[in-house]
């Protein structure tokens, strides 16, 4: 997905240069065609997004309109609109419709596509996902063509945030949100945006398989204990999930218990305002070791 969203913005700025797609008959070729890929690419070939059926085990490629998103909302919040809509995605990816393998997935597939509904500022959301029940565990892929995580994060007036990189690990600390705290009063109570969405599914992930974040000229990994940034470059916002659902209660339970220290380590970031990049880093230090770039 992070390959073909490269080979996308390629075509678009060279539209006199003419691209041509040459493949021979494979496995990857046959699965390919089928979750629609070639097409998202713009060949003409294989299944259009989102038209494969998909399986008990895995979704196609599938592209949502932001705008259409939005106006389907109506008058109820954009979260809510969004958790309706990617249910049928998390029953795939879990292959139950309900229970604690199930609210796991729909959490983390709904705080991703939510945020980049409300804050991404772009046109199109694409995501895939895959699951292997084998192994218990499931990966999905989220993102956006929008401005990015920094354009956003630049606007917080509780943040003192001035590069792409600090952006990135801002981004995934507890209350941290793009939206403005104007608009944060006129919010939902139960869907306002509280920025703990984030927080909470970049630490159960990295917990439990992957997290990852890329948007603009780096990326941040988390997996297990250790953090990894990248000199990775996206245009908008790119976030890779992968999970582990063996013990599914005890980690649903462990969603609560994130958002719970996540407000009491809010808390103490507040104490420190506006809250500074050396902030941000020495607490993911505690929680994560670092590798060299």
């Amino acid at each position: 997905m992070f390959l073909a969203a490269k080979i996308r913005i390629l075509m678009k700025q060279h539209q006199k240069t003419k691209f041509i797609l040459w493949t021979k008959n494979s496995q990857f070729t046959g699965w390919a065609d089928h979750i629609g890929l070639f097409r998202f690419l713009g060949f003409k070939r294989g299944n259009e997004t989102g038209a494969a059926r998909g399986s008990t085990n895995y979704t196609p490629i599938t592209v949502y309109d932001i705008a259409e998103l939005r106006d389907a909302a109506g008058d109820i919040p954009v979260g809510k609109h969004v958790a309706k809509t990617i249910q049928g995605l998390a029953e795939n990816l879990s292959q139950q419709d309900k229970g604690p393998v199930f609210d796991l997935v729909e959490y983390s597939l709904r705080e991703i596509v939510r945020n980049a509904a409300e804050h991404s500022r772009g046109t199109k959301i694409a995501l895939l996902g895959q699951c292997w029940p084998a192994k218990k565990m499931a990966e999905i892929i989220v993102m956006d063509n929008g401005v990015g995580i920094a354009e956003n994060l630049y606007e917080n007036e509780l943040l003192e945030c001035e590069t792409n990189r600090e952006a990135l690990k801002f981004a995934i600390l507890p209350g941290v949100t793009g939206v403005s705290l104007d608009d944060r009063l006129q919010q939902d109570d139960h869907w306002k945006n509280s920025g703990f969405g984030m927080f909470v599914t970049s630490r159960f992930c990295a917990e439990n398989g992957l997290f990852r974040v890329v948007s603009g000229a780096d990326g941040l990994s988390l997996g297990g204990e250790v953090q990894t940034e990248h000199p990775w470059s996206f245009k908008g916002t790119f976030v890779q999930m992968r999970l582990s659902f063996g013990d599914a209660q005890r980690r649903l339970d462990r969603i609560d218990e994130l958002t719970d220290s996540g407000k009491i380590a809010f808390g103490e970031l507040l104490k420190d305002h506006p809250i500074r990049a050396s902030t941000a880093s020495k607490l993911l230090a505690s929680q994560f070791l670092k590798t060299p770039n």
